[in-house]
């Protein structure tokens, strides 16, 4: 093509080839173990047990780990267990990957990473002889689409999830919950006595389906265990059972416990005929072509950003030359300028003292604008921008919007035309990027997501009209299965200009695969330059997979520079929430909560490497984007993305 200039870069690369083939039908059952997200990386896990001595710690090894113990105390030797978090089932699951074993257990997955290529995978993987048990956990019953579950696999129907309601999700039975033998001559059964078993706190159900049998049920009836085969696989559910947290977290003290595990996963690997595989290393030639001519997206410090950075000016020497070595000039730095609102006296949470709502007009005595000063000056000096959050207690009481909107212009009349100013003259938007709530609750949707829109637009609108060069954001949270009516209710009239997000527990591939959803509606219906904001993510493990989760998100954030305004990590400093440890560096002198031995935090201000590092790599990676073609022949089949 004229004008078109290419340039291509001959290589070698080294890769695994799949050789060697041999039967394992002598062999150990191979059982692919998939624990959830933190703690199933816990060998030592200590918790609070009811016991008859009372409450008391006990320290006992988790989910993964405890399976593999009463596994080898029930049959020695039987089961080899790889134990992955959920992120590497997510991220690395496919038809081809999942060969590898003839049992499957999948608990602790987070609903919206579940993309078609996992979903297709486990169906062949099944179809072809596997065995699954889906076990029940907080989080596996979180898809938002009945097509985006495993629903064709399982032998009872699965509810689409819906955060906050208006109750169709899927159906609960509250403990406690003694479980009855009801197929007792079921292989998966034989020999079990469910009467001395101790009591579950909780279990999912669900309809089920033609042609599956039932194991087990409450003592009031619901069908709880239920198997059934899928093609050659053969698949169980048992309601209420992961390993030893969760709703079983004392049904796993039951003394045969090791003993339905066991002959559970016997049963389900009886049908697969899956070969074990060799890999043999080889070597490939390949080219890659970079196409000069047509430039993308540029490539900025905002797309790596990391939140609570606005903290590094007040830290040591050590803290601040770790941030300084990550070039981050130009990244976000999101705050809160509610403090600049005086709390009323004697009032309780978010009453503060009212300004009234006309914004020709502000009294300046009922604000402080002392810490938000202090905070605008620390940005300034890390050179980032700053994207001032506003809270507001949205779903759980009366707002006057009126009311709202004079707290947030009162901070946008102080920042972008001076302190204890009336008009507007002399306005420059120096303040520019504001996010109206974080993380509203939205339920339920039938009646509360269009007062949402609402109050939403009624702020917006105000501010847009009397300070020009805003750019609003809004949502974040469980905002998934909503996103398309607040795109069509508050960003087709221009009110809202970005939409927050805050995809905790999702690879990177789903982030962007649901953001690209998102992003075809919005130009279906004349959105035309709809922005995002991942105001905060991460993925709740340690270790090697928190490092590979940081570098592959990198490509479908690079990718998406065109719609993203920016990105940050939440956080920089140490931060203990949930019992999981955030941060890039290691903060108050503590070693953490329980985290795995081989990944402890490191003390004060050292970096947590394997996250550190996946900035620091990225450290450079700044500048105009160009099309790329890789081209392998030997590596003819490459898996989707998706």
């Amino acid at each position: 093509m004229a004008g078109k200039f290419t340039a291509a870069v001959a290589f070698t690369v080294g890769v695994v080839l799949l050789g060697g083939i041999h039967c394992a039908t002598a062999a150990k059952i191979r059982v692919l173990f998939v624990g959830g997200d933190w703690k199933s990386q816990l060998p030592a896990y200590t918790s609070q047990m009811r016991t008859a001595k009372g409450v008391v710690a006990i320290t006992r090894p988790l989910r993964g780990y405890f399976i593999r113990k009463v596994l080898h105390q029930a049959a020695p030797g039987r089961f080899a267990l790889t134990l992955w978090t959920s992120y590497q089932f997510l991220q690395y699951g496919d038809a081809e990957s999942l060969k590898k074993f003839d049992v499957i257990v999948c608990g602790g997955m987070q609903g919206e990473s579940m993309l078609p290529r996992l979903i297709s995978g486990i169906k062949t993987f099944v179809k072809g002889g596997g065995g699954l048990m889906y076990a029940d956990s907080y989080k596996n019953f979180s898809s938002y689409r009945r097509k985006w579950s495993f629903n064709a696999v399982l032998p009872i129907e699965q509810v689409p999830f819906e955060p906050y309601g208006p109750g169709h999700n899927q159906p609960f039975l509250a403990g406690p919950i003694k479980l009855q033998v009801v197929n007792g001559q079921n292989p998966v059964m034989r020999g079990l006595n469910l009467s001395n078993a101790p009591a579950l706190l909780g279990a999912h159900y669900g309809k089920v389906k033609k042609g599956a049998v039932v194991l087990a049920k409450a003592a009031g009836g619901t069908p709880l265990w239920v198997e059934w085969s899928y093609g050659k696989g053969r698949v169980l559910y048992p309601g209420g059972v992961f390993s030893n947290d969760d709703y079983s977290k004392y049904f796993a003290n039951w003394a045969q416990f090791g003993q339905f595990y066991a002959q559970a996963l016997s049963w389900l690997a009886g049908h697969c005929t899956y070969p074990a595989v060799k890999p043999a290393n080889a070597v490939a030639t390949g080219t890659l072509r970079v196409n000069f001519s047509h430039p993308g997206p540029v490539v900025t410090a905002a797309l790596f950003g990391i939140h609570a950075s606005e903290d590094v000016p007040n830290e040591n020497a050590a803290a601040q030359k770790l941030f300084a070595a990550l070039h981050l000039n130009g990244a976000f730095a999101r705050t809160s300028a509610f403090a600049a609102i005086k709390p009323r006296p004697h009032g309780k949470q978010a009453e503060f003292m009212r300004d009234g709502t006309d914004l020709n007009s502000f009294d300046w005595s009922k604000y402080d604008f002392k810490p938000g000063d202090q905070t605008w000056a620390d940005i300034k000096k890390i050179h980032e921008i700053p994207d001032f959050l506003y809270w507001m207690p949205f779903g759980w009481r009366p707002l006057n919007p009126g009311i709202w909107t004079k707290y947030v212009a009162a901070a946008i009349q102080h920042y972008n035309v001076g302190p204890n100013t009336s008009g507007v003259a002399g306005y420059k938007p120096r303040l520019k990027y504001i996010e109206l709530m974080n993380e509203p609750a939205l339920g339920p949707p039938t009646s509360v997501l269009s007062k949402y829109c609402r109050f939403f637009n009624y702020i917006a609108g105000h501010l847009h009209q009397r300070y020009p060069g805003l750019l609003l954001g809004g949502c974040g949270g469980y905002e998934y299965p909503y996103d398309d009516q607040v795109i069509a209710r508050c960003c087709k009239n221009g009110d809202m200009n970005w939409i927050s997000r805050h995809p905790y527990g999702l690879t990177g591939q789903a982030v962007f695969w649901w953001q690209d959803k998102f992003m075809k509606y919005a130009k279906s219906i004349g959105v035309k330059n709809l922005k995002f904001f991942i105001t905060e993510w991460d993925f709740w493990v340690y270790g090697n997979p928190s490092f590979d989760y940081l570098m592959q998100r990198w490509q479908p954030v690079v990718k998406h520079a065109g719609s993203l305004i920016g990105t940050l990590q939440y956080r920089w400093t140490q931060y203990s929430e949930g019992g999981y440890e955030f941060g890039m560096i290691g903060g108050w002198g503590s070693g953490g909560q329980q985290m795995p031995p081989q990944w402890p935090m490191p003390g004060i201000s050292k970096p947590v490497t394997y996250k550190y590092d996946a900035f620091w790599i990225m450290r450079n990676c700044r500048g105009t984007q160009y099309a790329t073609k890789l081209s392998v022949p030997v590596l003819k089949n490459t898996p989707s993305q998706y």
